[in-house]
């Protein structure tokens, strides 16, 4: 893999610095306000599927494939089976046909790749040096990179004129024995592989400019083992005929997507045969596992934003580089506490609308959290001062 790298070293006042934080605080303040509005529609979300979801697994119905039964109209059905294709998945550019579910033609170009990191580092007096390079690689994509956006275009320029791209075939009808899958349902369908080298022997020998290499694949350019910018080769993956299990409307002939009563909509696809109760786990499984990433997310989303609006303070603190720092770091600390409670805060509130008993529960650990925090911060009670000694008595005789 060839590569070279470019460093540019760019110098910052102090008062542009603290001009464009002042600017990114307006950014900030839009990603505050953003993050509210994603946790409140991720409970929603989650919670609306999660019902779908049981709606469904108290709905399904397991039936077989030889018929499609009118008793069945409208019901959610769990069915397993082999699922054909018919006709063939064809790719009319290269006359490559082949017995699936669906052909891929993947196109790739030998092309720049432009990365890029930056460090900055503070100086005395509020202004800051920002060391950036640029490194440049040259690695197979399928999509067509601009080099014109690169830093140093002029010594890494991508061909931009590609003679075919990439594509992808499907057969006319997709059955599971005497239903048909509807759109939605053959694209839940997964299984991609790489299609073998002895079905791509019915590629031509000689393509165009390309030309068929032993492992199938097709190629533009003097020596595959070298590849040089502007090289290019074609490859193809395919969706086998296979078992699958599906979970889905009758409607008519066709396995398409349920309604749920609240509107959300349940369709389900698993490799091989899998029991319904276990389709509908792993669904709420996934549900689960999205809802925490989206709160993680709207959490970080909401301190990045946060950080935002309060960086002009270390920006000004910068003027002393390790003042600024540790400025930064209490803002980052604070901004992190504030994020937190208000993430907890705001799914709280959400669950009060969705389900008010959980929500009225995580508000209430919310304000105990708050309330601990403010009793910590409190300063231990004064010691009561020592009681004044008593006079000594007065000598004998007196």
């Amino acid at each position: 893999m060839a590569r070279d790298r470019y460093t540019e070293v760019t110098r910052t006042g102090w008062g542009k610095r603290i001009g464009q934080s002042l600017s990114g605080a307006l950014i900030g303040g839009l990603l505050f306000l953003g993050s509210f509005a994603l946790l409140w529609w991720n409970e929603g979300r989650a919670i609306g599927e999660a019902r779908a979801l049981a709606e469904g697994a108290g709905a399904v119905i397991d039936v077989g494939i030889d018929t499609v039964e009118a008793k069945n109209e409208g019901k959610l059905l769990h069915v397993t089976g082999q699922v054909d294709a018919s006709p063939q998945a064809r790719d009319d550019s290269t006359g490559l046909t082949v017995d699936a579910l669906q052909l891929r033609r993947v196109v790739e170009m030998y092309q720049w790749v432009e990365k890029r990191s930056s460090k900055e580092e503070k100086k005395l007096g509020g202004g800051s040096e920002t060391v950036t390079v640029y490194e440049y690689e040259q690695e197979w994509n399928d999509d067509p990179i601009d080099s014109s956006d690169f830093k140093k275009p002029e010594t890494h320029a991508n061909p931009n004129q590609w003679p075919l791209h990439s594509d992808s075939f499907a057969a006319n009808e997709v059955k599971l024995g005497a239903f048909v899958l509807a759109q939605a349902t053959r694209d839940a369908l997964g299984r991609w592989q790489d299609l073998p080298a002895a079905i791509t022997a019915q590629l031509p020998e000689q393509f165009g400019e390309f030309r068929r290499l032993a492992n199938g694949a097709l190629y533009r350019g003097a020596d595959p083992e070298r590849p040089e910018v502007g090289d290019m080769r074609i490859r193809y993956e395919y969706q086998p005929e296979a078992t699958f299990s599906i979970v889905a409307k009758q409607s008519g002939g066709l396995l398409d997507r349920y309604v749920a009563s609240n509107g959300r909509e349940v369709l389900l696809v698993e490799d091989g045969s899998v029991p319904a109760a276990q389709m509908f786990e792993g669904a709420q499984a996934r549900n689960s596992l999205i809802t925490w990433l989206v709160r993680a997310g709207g959490t970080l989303l909401m301190w990045i934003g946060l950080s935002m609006v309060f960086a002009p303070i270390s920006r000004v603190l910068d003027v002393l580089p390790m003042l600024g720092t540790i400025g930064s770091w209490g803002i980052g600390l604070v901004t992190g506490l504030i994020s937190l409670l208000l993430s907890l805060l705001t799914i709280g509130i959400a669950w009060v609308f969705y389900r008010p008993l959980l929500g009225f529960a995580i508000i209430a650990a919310v304000v105990g959290l708050f309330v601990w925090s403010r009793m910590g911060r409190k300063s231990a009670p004064v010691a009561a001062a020592p009681a004044p000694a008593a006079p000594p008595p007065p000598p004998p005789g007196a």
